[in-house]
């Protein structure tokens, strides 16, 4: 085919061929878009035609509500209501047929007769005396707002289509709930709305919104329990059975049956699938292809009825404006056709016509003629390409020109070059070896032979063999390329390193003809390559050394952390063993002690049993402290943030420390600032701790005066400042700065004199700096002293001012025994192997109302625990047989188990003794000696929370 007819061809078919996509594309595009807007008009029309009607249904529920809301209605008498009703029908009958009361019993009456239940007014049809009563409990207006109503809320509501019992219309019940002066429903009212009145309204509705749909969309109305009220099929439409002669068919009940067609039963299993989520007032859209036809059905809830509209369009009826549209892109595709074959014809013809002279003056160039083409195109691209051609021809001919020049350059380059030339005939066997080739070797530029031979005798002997089957290899065309790194021998007899580069010409044939490369002197290069290598071999045996010195030191320090580890853990279980052996009689000591106390003593014996206890409970005030330094070592100290009441807290305190400050005739203060919030978020437990130190100190170094305790506001928002402010004996300067150390008092006199661990003010200040604080001391020796601290305690405003939580206890002032409302009452399986604990716990639980039962030790407690059920489960943790952890688990595998409250209550108080005791399905943790104060609202907590 000719360049012309294949340049005709392709300008058309690359002209066309986009046309004829953008055509295709256009009619897809504009049928889907209108399609979509065709539809969302459809919605938004819908959309519309349900908001009338969820007015019109509102307005007759709030008239329905006013007229229940009257006092003649609430009197629910209907002798006194009928007149009002029958003229309120008056003003409405174009809405109403008649009103409806209901009572709580199912009984009725309405404005078209009464009732003839109980010798009621009687204007039914059936006038007969024996008639039977009717009833509307099964109504759903009447289960919606009178028999589900035991709250007593005004309800109102619409009803689902029906047939009255009465006057054999269709209707629809607005209906409200009526209250009496008190707020109980006492019935119901309601409006019956004829089907006539509604179906003037839908079809009103439906001519308007179909007009634009060339009236082929169609509506239907659909009730709350999906029956259709309202269709284009008066089949599917609600209506009274009837036989074959026309009679109406009766239910068993003597009533005239309905036949309905629900959504829930549609043929179609996509309007079936999506049928509850319609009735549930969602927004639906379904398209269903039928017979090779789709039809769009979008349904609307009618928001204050409860009703569904469905509309159903044909998908014929979306795409019609479509074709329109197509008819027009049609046209203007004929007219685009036209003016692309025009243009073609055009446009080709500017690019044959010197296309064609422009290749008949290239052909000259076969037979040698370099002359310059004069052809003029109206295609500025085309004349760019003869100006190429051109130039082209230009350059050649001073290439031409240049090329001897180029040569001799080249030979001039090459003398001047530090580089060896080698160029080896292989035919021949002649080689030219250039002079600084040969002077590489310490030979002059005639004293050696032209041979190939001469090369292959200056090589080292070592390297012949490499080189020279690297050689054969290229030559025979096994590897791309020549390059070489050998030796040769120098005139004087030294070793001389060459590096070579070489490539061959080959013949038609492939055979090597011709073998061209240069030479290098690399022989410094080796030798710094040479020292290099020394070194980097020095420096790795230097490293070789350092590492195994480092190796070495790393085994010490790992063998060091070993043993600090291993301290820290042989501390750690001393300190727990000890805690636990402490505890322990501890718990004997004081749990006795507050029992004897609560018996009738001689007022000697009294005092020295308060002695005693207090004794005791300032061993086990230096334990805690102890303890808690000892987490503060570990790094394992926890601070809670909880919300918590302030202002008792602080009390506590007071409390705590005001029968021991009367002891020493000192008047304890507390100066807090009215802005102080009731209710904080921090750590209740850490707060009370750091001020009883603080405040144990003051007291214990003041012999009179006072100890006053101000709480205030801090500058910085969300924090307080505290100050424990005394008139003691104050502290020397060069003390001041060990006092917060561990163990550290202001010298020995004051803790002969005045006793104490001296780890107070050290744990204060730890718990201080966790809780993003800061503390200040002020002290002069013989003034007293003043200790500041500052602390984030932020306001909790979410709780009600003066609000508690917890269980309730009261304590007898007579005998001093606790009861607990909470648990009182409560079967407690108490698992304790020591006879003395058992002794005092079962008397502390018994007093707060607890019903024990007593396990020596786990595997006991198991056993038990199949027998009988148990409402809450104290559980020791050291004790023999079974201890409390495995006792605890086996407990939790049996169903009844798994919520009831199980409480350690230990020895073992430890904070890895804690975690355990959760691990293993424990809910709390009680440390031993038992607190009274406290144990009974502890154990309250974790029953209450389970």
């Amino acid at each position: 085919m000719k360049l012309k007819n294949q340049i005709l061809i392709a300008l058309f078919i690359s002209g066309l061929f986009p046309l004829a996509i953008a055509f295709i594309y256009a009619i897809w595009h504009s049928s889907v878009i209108t399609k979509e807007l065709s539809l969302d008009t459809a919605d938004q029309r819908l959309e519309v035609t349900a908001e009338k009607l969820s007015a019109y249904f509102n307005s007759r529920l709030i008239e329905i509500e006013m007229l229940a809301r009257n006092p003649q209605v609430q009197r629910m008498d209907f002798s006194i209501m009928r007149p009002y009703l029958m003229q309120n029908l008056q003003f409405k009958n174009q809405h109403y047929e008649k009103f409806i009361v209901g009572h709580t019993d199912g009984s009725f009456h309405n404005t078209a007769g009464g009732n003839p239940h109980l010798k009621m007014l009687r204007t039914f049809d059936d006038k007969s005396a024996s008639a039977k009563p009717k009833n509307i409990r099964k109504r759903d207006y009447w289960q919606y707002t009178v028999g589900n109503n035991s709250t007593d809320q005004r309800r109102l509501y619409i009803s689902n289509p029906m047939i009255s019992y009465t006057t054999e219309v269709k209707q629809i019940v607005a209906t409200s709930s009526i209250h009496n002066s008190d707020g109980k429903t006492v019935g119901l009212l309601g409006g019956s709305l004829p089907w006539k009145n509604i179906h003037n309204i839908i079809q009103k509705l439906e001519r308007h919104l179909v007009e634009g749909f060339s009236g082929q969309a169609k509506l239907a109305l659909i009730s709350k329990d999906g029956t259709y009220w309202y269709h284009w099929n008066p089949q599917k439409v609600i209506h009274l059975a009837r036989d074959e002669e026309g009679n109406f068919l009766l239910s068993k009940n003597g009533e005239k049956q309905t036949i309905k067609t629900n959504i829930l039963d549609s043929d179609s299993y996509q309007i079936k699938n999506l049928a509850p989520s319609i009735i549930s007032g969602k927004d639906s859209l379904i398209s269903i292809k039928q017979n090779n036809s789709i039809t769009h059905h979008i349904f609307k809830p009618i928001l204050s009825s409860g009703y569904i509209l469905q509309l159903t369009i044909p998908d014929s009826v979306l795409s019609a404006p479509t074709w329109g549209l197509v008819n027009m892109l049609l046209g203007v595709f004929l007219i685009a056709t036209i003016i692309v074959i025009s243009l073609t014809l055009f446009i080709s013809k500017q690019i044959t016509s010197p296309l064609l002279s422009f290749t008949s003056s290239v052909e000259k160039v076969k037979h040698g003629k370099l002359d310059k083409v004069d052809i003029f195109s109206r295609t500025s691209e085309f004349n760019h390409l003869v100006n190429a051609y051109n130039q082209m021809i230009k350059i050649i001919k001073q290439r031409e020109q240049s090329l001897s020049e180029s040569e001799e350059r080249f030979s001039l380059a090459m003398q001047g070059a530090n580089d060896g030339l080698w160029d080896w005939n292989i035919i021949t066997d002649e080689v030219y070896y250039s002079p600084r080739w040969k002077q590489m070797l310490g030979y002059e530029k005639d004293e050696l032979e032209s041979k190939m031979s001469t090369w292959e005798k200056l090589l080292h002997p070592d390297d012949q063999k490499d080189i020279l089957e690297s050689l054969n290899n290229y030559l025979q065309g096994k590897t791309s390329l020549l390059n070489k790194e050998f030796r040769m021998i120098h005139q004087d007899g030294h070793v001389v390193y060459i590096h070579t580069r070489g490539v061959v010409t080959r013949n038609d044939s492939g055979k090597a003809e011709r073998m061209v490369g240069t030479s290098i002197d690399i022989t410094a290069r080796k030798e710094y390559e040479s020292q290099l290598h020394e070194l980097n071999t020095n420096l790795e045996k230097r490293v070789e050394n350092r590492t195994h010195e480092l190796k070495n030191l790393n085994k010490e320090l790992l063998l060091a952390l070993d043993n600090a580890e291993n301290a820290s853990r042989a501390k750690g279980n001393f300190l727990a063993n000890m805690s636990h052996e402490i505890r322990t009689p501890m718990n004997g000591i004081i749990g006795l002690t507050e029992l004897v106390l609560r018996t009738e003593l001689n007022p000697a014996q009294s005092e020295y049993l308060t002695k005693l206890k207090a004794s005791a409970d300032s061993l086990l005030h230096i334990l805690n402290d102890i303890l808690d330094f000892s987490k503060i070592e570990a790094g394992k100290l926890d601070i809670e943030s909880i919300s918590f009441n302030f202002l008792s807290a602080i009390e506590n305190v007071i409390s705590l420390f005001n029968v021991k400050a009367k002891e020493k005739n000192i008047e304890l203060i507390l100066d807090i600032s009215k802005s102080i919030p009731v209710y904080v978020i921090g750590d209740q437990f850490r707060l009370i701790q750091i001020l009883s130190n603080l405040t144990s100190n003051a007291i214990k170094f003041t012999e009179k005066g006072s100890v006053t305790i101000k709480i205030q506001n801090a500058s910085k928002q969300g924090f307080l400042t505290f100050s424990i402010i005394d008139t003691g004996i104050g502290i020397s300067e060069q003390a001041q700065s060990d006092l917060f150390k561990s163990f550290t008092q202001a010298d020995n006199s004051t803790s002969r004199k005045y006793g104490g661990t001296g780890l107070g003010l050290a744990i204060s200040k730890h718990l201080i700096n966790m809780m993003q604080g800061s503390i200040e001391l002020e002290s002069k020796e013989g003034y007293g002293t003043r200790i500041s601290f500052t602390l984030h305690l932020a306001a909790d405003t979410t709780l009600e001012k003066g609000k508690e939580t917890g269980g309730i206890r009261k304590q007898n002032k007579e005998n001093q025994s606790y009861t607990s409302d909470t648990l009182a009452g409560a079967k407690t399986l108490l698992v304790e192997d020591i006879k003395t604990n058992q002794l005092i716990a079962n008397e502390f639980f018994t007093q707060a109302g607890m019903l024990v039962s007593i396990a020596n030790n786990g595997k006991e407690a198991v056993e038990m625990a199949m027998l009988s059920h148990y409402d809450l489960i104290i559980m020791d943790i050291q004790m023999p047989e079974m201890d409390g952890y495995e006792a605890t688990r086996l407990i939790r595998c049996m169903k009844e188990y798994r919520n009831t409250p199980i409480i350690a209550m230990t020895a073992n108080a430890m904070q890895n003794d804690i975690e355990l005791s959760l691990q293993s399905g424990m809910n709390g943790h009680i440390s031993k000696p038992l607190d009274v104060d406290n144990v009974i609202s502890d154990i309250e907590r974790y029953y209450s929370h389970g």
